[in-house]
C-alpha cells in the first residue's frame, strides 16, 4: 500500500509489479518493482528527482518503504524502442522482463537486431527495448507485456526463436535473464 501510495502521489504513469517466479532463487526475497514513466528527457527526470529529493514529505514517505525492503534501488533507463503505446482496452497483467549482456563492441549490434525482431514479432503491443544509464555498460533488456502468463510465454517463444534466427546468442557475454512479474497496480495520467 506505501508503493501504490508513493507512485499515485507522483501524478506520473506507471506500475508496481510483484514477482510471479524468482530469477536469483538465492536472494531473500524476489522484489517488488515500482516504474515510474513518462520522461521525454533525461532534463525531465533529472526535475523529477531533484524535487523528490528536495521535497520532505516525499523523501519521509520513501524512507518509510525503504524501511521494510532489504534493499531498494533506482535504475535510470532509456526507452530505445520509442513509444509505449498500448490499444485501446488492452490490460496487461504480466511483464517479463529479459536482461542481457552484450560481448564488449557488440551493444549497438543486439539492440539492432532486438529492434528488427521487435517489429516482426505479432503482438499488437511490442516489447520494450531499453538499457539501464548505470551499471553493465553493454546491458540491455526486453520487455514484454501480456494479458495472462500463457500469452507471455507464447511472445517469448515467438520473440526467442526469432532471436536464435537472427544471431542474438552470438552477441551475447553471458545467458540471459528473465524475471516474471504481475502487475499489481498500475497508474495512467
Amino acid at each position: 500500500d506505501a508503493v501504490k501510495a508513493s507512485l499515485a502521489a507522483t501524478g506520473r504513469p506507471g506500475n508496481i509489479t510483484i514477482p510471479v517466479s524468482a530469477a536469483a532463487p538465492n536472494l531473500p526475497r524476489p522484489g517488488i518493482i515500482s516504474t515510474i514513466g513518462g520522461f521525454a528527457t533525461l532534463d525531465d527526470f533529472d526535475a523529477f528527482q531533484e524535487a523528490a529529493v528536495n521535497n520532505k514529505t516525499v523523501m519521509n514517505r520513501l524512507d518509510a518503504i525503504d524501511a521494510l525492503c532489504d534493499r531498494n534501488h533506482w535504475t535510470v533507463s532509456e526507452v530505445l524502442s520509442g513509444e509505449l503505446g498500448m490499444p485501446s482496452g488492452y490490460e496487461p497483467k504480466v511483464i517479463g522482463r529479459t536482461g542481457m549482456v552484450a560481448q564488449l563492441g557488440k551493444k549497438q549490434e543486439l539492440v539492432d537486431t532486438l529492434l528488427g525482431i521487435r517489429d516482426k514479432v505479432s503482438p499488437d503491443v511490442k516489447p520494450i527495448v531499453s538499457t539501464p544509464l548505470s551499471g553493465p555498460l553493454t546491458a540491455v533488456r526486453v520487455s514484454a507485456r501480456g494479458t495472462s502468463l500463457q500469452d507471455l510465454d507464447d511472445q517469448r517463444k515467438e520473440f526467442a526463436g526469432q532471436a536464435r534466427n537472427a544471431g542474438v546468442p552470438d552477441l551475447l557475454a553471458q545467458a540471459p535473464v528473465v524475471y516474471l512479474s504481475r502487475i499489481a497496480y498500475r497508474a495512467s495520467v
